[in-house]
């Protein structure tokens, strides 16, 4: 397998000679497709670029990007490639992948949403599946240790079951993100667990009273009035702001 970036101090040590190249070259493709995409449909929607259509229907991004992403996919599964092919097909899968994200909220509310305020979905869930291939890199990375002062692998087990326990508790109650990042990051999740619920949750639904039902909303909508505008100017700078009022064609 070729060292591409041996040039990048700490790539050789922890990237190239720990094996990690295929997911480096997934995440690397997966942000390189996503820049590219929200530039031209940025552009596109600046200069009137008409959208890419075939004998009159309509292309979605997201098309080529599940045909990519399954076409990678299966070829690692079924084929093995060797190391240099290994690289190409995580290439594909990261940028089908990017393709298909970018247009998260089209596939949730089934209907082309992409610069409605619907349309943040997507930003948030791009960003959530680059987050989870960075963590997922670094939780694979090297770290030299000392095996006679290794904690006891029961210790072990039992810290990733109650910590893997709290991030299921805050997925349950609305706190995804939270409890996403809480898997590779210990502390989060617990702290997620412990808090108040979101009103929308199953948690809220099905263990919360009436009262704190109505502490969950008044404490969800403080949260909108304090955070709500830094998070869609956050994802306004990346993606672009909305400019429709509701949804678009409803997809069939």
């Amino acid at each position: 397998m070729a060292d591409f970036f041996h040039f990048v101090p700490g790539y050789k040590h922890y990237i190239y000679g720990a094996g990690l190249e295929p997911i480096f070259f997934l995440l690397l493709a997966f942000l390189l497709a996503f820049t590219a995409v929200r530039t031209y449909t940025r552009l596109g929607r600046t200069r009137g670029w008409g959208s890419g259509s075939l004998r009159g229907v309509h292309l979605h991004h997201l098309v080529p990007g599940i045909v990519a992403t399954l076409a990678s996919g299966t070829a690692i599964i079924a084929f093995r490639p060797g190391a240099d092919a290994m690289l190409l097909l995580s290439a594909c899968f990261g940028a089908g992948a990017a393709l298909i994200l970018d247009e998260f909220a089209l596939v949730l509310h089934l209907e082309d949403v992409y610069w409605t305020e619907h349309g943040r979905r997507s930003i948030e869930a791009t960003l959530m599946g680059f987050a989870f291939g960075v963590l997922c890199l670094l939780a694979t990375a090297p770290i030299h240790s000392d095996p006679s002062r290794d904690a006891p692998h029961w210790v072990v087990g039992g810290l990733i079951a109650i910590n893997t326990s709290f991030a299921l508790i805050a997925f349950l109650k609305g706190k995804t993100r939270l409890g996403a990042f809480g898997i590779f990051i210990p502390g989060i999740a617990a702290i997620a667990a412990l808090r108040l619920g979101k009103p929308t949750s199953l948690w809220a639904h099905r263990w919360y009273s009436e009262s704190k039902l109505d502490r969950s909303k008044r404490r969800a909508t403080l949260h909108q009035r304090r955070y709500g505008g830094l998070e869609h100017r956050l994802y306004d700078a990346i993606g672009g702001r909305p400019h429709l009022e509701g949804g678009g064609a409803r997809i069939r």
